[in-house]
């Protein structure tokens, strides 16, 4: 037998100890912190921890109210892609790639100074019969037909 591997089991058995060494060493403690006049720093660990949820709770519901009154969701005006933005900022169409403006909380397009901006309009297309259109291939040129009359 290993004697190092005795002095390690008996170290480890001295360390398990029965549950009544770590109750005592708590009250060692906490009586020492009383007498000694250190309550206070029991005091404000427990203050600590009782607001460090609350802490918690308050900054989610700050950061909400906060993303609540920064973001738009709007339509991109070229290409009607719906997405959010933040409030008075510059972003890109993340469907399209055009520059937009948050103005008055809708997306408008952002152009440069001296570009102008058409808007185009549909024209319809109307298709023509063969019937109406004369056919090219049984008229020959006037030009051809005054050398052959000669």
């Amino acid at each position: 037998m290993d004697p190092n591997k005795f002095k390690v089991n008996a170290n480890f058995r001295q360390l398990q100890g029965s549950g009544l060494t770590f109750w005592l060493s708590l009250l060692l403690i906490v009586s020492l912190l009383t007498t000694v006049g250190l309550g206070w720093v029991v005091q404000w660990f427990v203050i600590v921890l009782v607001s460090l949820p609350v802490l918690a709770i308050v900054a989610v519901l700050g950061l909400q109210w906060w993303l609540r009154r920064k973001l738009i969701q709007d339509r991109c005006p070229v290409c009607q892609f719906e997405f959010v933005g933040i409030r008075d900022a510059t972003l890109t169409c993340p469907s399209c790639g055009e520059t937009l403006q948050v103005v008055d909380d809708h997306f408008e397009r952002s152009t440069p100074s001296g570009t102008i901006d058409v808007q185009a309009t549909d024209v319809s297309v109307k298709t023509l019969d063969s019937s109406v259109i004369p056919n090219q291939s049984n008229q020959s040129p006037p030009s051809s037909q005054a050398n052959n009359s000669e």
